[in-house]
């Protein structure tokens, strides 16, 4: 007999196709009655538990769609099989619903079954139905365990012993610190208390077989890591660690560009190109929107839960990270992180933690809902979603570009990175930008590294499906509730290009004037194309790892062969540039025979990531040229040009012999150049 529900008529081969999954109890035999109370010494067989599943009807040419009321209704017959929710399709209207004749996009029912239930139900349903495990995701942040001994061959050494790890900063014990100890064996972990102190038992270990230590400090301080630690049993051992701004100088009091925005050359632009009219999604753990640099986010959603207002809650702190990267500001506003995009509109969908599959569906829905135009997804796990997959494809052909983290496990690209339809990040470092005694030191891949310093970071996940690189290791963004915090990860990467991204679709002239308007999958496909094409290739060896290379942002956007007169247009009416200008003996950045900025390659930076490139008139040889070097840590490795006087008629007036490098740097604060 035929069913009939919301959605419409279904058929009796409707029927007839699922009856027999849906009423089957899969490979475990029937048991019967349970044995009582007085049978108890009866065993129980042992049996998989049940995982939920994501169910989708898939249209088949010729036969009728199962509707989702069939689905349900029929899955609800089954007694071994428990319905847990379903989940509609996004609302779509106008250009953005099936009038062009798109196939609508299917809904969801989540149950719960057996693996081997969940097996034959998809067999019996054949191509009419997906039926896929609704795996569990995972947010993309280095999961700092190093490389542990091969347990078979593991040996107790020792009978073991305790120790007192204490945790110090610039203002005394420093609480909710996280203490790692690596013996010959299994780590020991610990979180320090009020006072500062954890203390860990090492079982199985002597203090001279402990291999390293590490300090994870919650918040404004770097890691902390010692190899062959010298550890004293029944006593306190303590650790002093450096406050961010004990390298990163004046911070987090005055606004910071991070080394990974000055590596893209996010430094050269002019601060008017700020990504305004854009919508950036990020997909992730939610956001503290008390933050300094974040308190400009008012939309989001929580999909997990009932509460759609918890979006605001980032207990995890992972969320408000990527969204700093991206979007910290307003620029020179409050101190703290400067990010790429910090006029566009950000929301937060958040699905961490307890994020699966079918969230990120009703996050995708909620994006291609709302018009978003990148969505950032430091995220993966699992094996490939073909329900996922049909997401990232409907807002690849509504115009949004999907940029997604490679993953942390030192392997293969995980999904959904490795779908096609999607921008890949791997994540690189740079030595210099990070204190030589923490964690970071660390993550360099062995045998990999530039003549400029970066190196690839050895979590990161590599392969053919890799399409750019960013900066990944000690990035320093926003945390709860308004700190600040240096971490690893392509989650740290993926935001870099995501917002690089939005600029592109708010500058460049292919999206504001060209034959790329159009919200469409060329508009994505032309986006991914440039930021291809402009980036930096590095030398690693293995493409593998880096795939197109690094992002550059004034190549991205254009700039690069015409950027001085930019500079000037947008910034003309301001005195400190004025001044900036005479100082560095600038004052005709309009001649046409200036060489334009950003085209000198600077002399310990090919890849125009950690340079500030100031141009020069045709009268100054490159003998002539002096560059003045500054601490690429604390004062972001700014290197002005400077020489002799130029001769009469030449392009470039003469400048002044040894300007004072930190009135220069004050100026370049209040432009936004810094």
């Amino acid at each position: 007999m035929a069913t009939k529900g919301k959605s419409g008529t279904s058929t009796q081969g409707e029927h007839d196709a699922t009856e027999a999954a849906m009423n089957s109890n899969g490979s475990v035999p029937d048991q019967g009655t349970a044995p009582s109370s007085s049978r108890g010494q009866e065993p129980a067989t042992i049996a998989a538990r049940p995982a939920q599943f994501m169910i989708a009807p898939q249209q088949q040419p010729g036969l009728a769609t199962f509707s989702v009321d069939f689905l349900t209704q029929q899955l609800s017959n089954s007694p071994d099989i428990e319905v847990v929710k379903t989940v509609s399709p996004p609302r779509l209207f106008g250009f953005q619903s099936a009038e062009l004749g798109q196939v609508p996009l299917s809904p969801l029912v989540l149950a719960k079954m057996t693996p081997d239930k969940a097996k034959l139900l998809q067999t019996q349903a054949g191509q009419r139905c997906a039926v896929e495990r609704d795996e569990r995701l995972s947010y993309m942040l280095d999961p700092t365990t190093p490389q542990l001994p091969n347990p078979g061959v593991l040996t107790p050494l020792a009978d073991g012993f305790t120790t007192t790890i204490e945790v110090l900063g610039q203002d005394g014990p420093l609480p909710e610190a996280e203490v790692y100890v690596f013996g010959s064996m299994w780590p020991a972990q610990g979180i320090t208390d009020a006072t500062g102190r954890a203390t860990v038992t090492l079982q199985g270990e002597r203090p001279e077989t402990i291999r390293s230590i590490l300090v994870k400090p919650k918040i404004d301080y770097w890691t902390f890591w010692l190899d062959r630690p010298q550890l004293v049993p029944n006593s306190v051992n303590r650790i002093v660690v450096r406050a961010l701004g004990a390298v990163l100088r004046n911070f987090p009091g005055q606004q910071l560009m991070g080394w990974g925005e000055r590596a893209m050359g996010l430094d050269r632009l002019p601060p008017s190109f700020d990504g305004a009219g854009m919508k950036i999604a990020v997909i992730d753990s939610g956001l503290a929107p008390t933050h300094r640099n974040l308190h400009g986010i008012t939309a989001g959603t929580s999909i997990v839960g009932t509460d759609k207002a918890a979006w605001t809650v980032d207990t995890i702190g992972h969320g408000s990270h990527c969204a700093g990267i991206i979007a910290g500001g307003p620029v020179g506003a409050g101190g703290g992180i400067r990010g790429f995009a910090p006029a566009a509109e950000i929301h937060v969908c958040r699905i961490f933690p307890g994020g699966r599959f079918s969230d990120l569906v009703s996050a995708l829905d909620y994006c291609m809902e709302h018009g978003i135009d990148v969505a950032n997804m430091s995220l993966g796990g699992g094996e490939p979603s073909r329900i996922i997959e049909e997401r990232i494809i409907r807002a690849k052909q509504m115009g949004m570009a999907c940029i997604i983290a490679a993953g942390n496990s030192s392997g293969p690209v995980q999904f959904p990175a490795s779908t096609p339809h999607c921008l890949a990040v791997a994540a690189i470092g740079k030595w210099g930008e990070f204190p030589n005694d923490s964690y970071h030191s660390q993550q360099a891949l062995d045998g990999f590294q530039s003549r400029d310093g970066y190196f690839p970071a050895k979590f990161s996940c590599f392969g053919p499906e890799v399409d750019v690189c960013a900066p990944g290791v000690a990035i320093v963004s926003s945390l709860p509730a308004d700190g600040f915090g240096a971490w690893d990860g392509t989650s740290m990467a993926t935001p870099h290009v995501t917002g690089l991204a939005a600029l592109v679709l708010a500058h460049h002239p292919d999206f504001t004037k060209g034959n790329f308007q159009n919200r469409d999958a060329r508009r994505v496909e032309r986006l991914f194309q440039i930021l291809k094409e402009t980036a930096t290739p590095l030398q690693f060896g293995d493409p593998n790892r880096t795939g197109a290379g690094l992002p550059n942002v004034m190549r991205a956007l254009g700039l690069e062969t015409g950027v001085a007169p930019v500079i000037a247009a947008a910034t003309a009416t301001d005195p400190a540039l004025a001044t900036l200008r005479r100082l560095l003996g600038l004052q005709s950045v309009e001649a046409p025979s200036m060489v334009p900025v950003g085209s000198l390659p600077p002399s310990a930076d090919p890849v125009h990531g950690s340079a500030i490139h100031v141009a020069r008139g045709p009268a100054q040889t490159a003998a002539a040229m002096n560059l003045q070097s500054v601490d690429p840590i604390k004062n972001g490795s700014n290197s002005v040009a400077h020489g002799p006087a130029q001769t009469a008629g030449a392009a470039v007036a003469p400048m002044m012999v040894d300007p004072n490098p930190a009135q220069i740097r004050e100026i370049m604060h209040r432009v936004g150049l810094l």
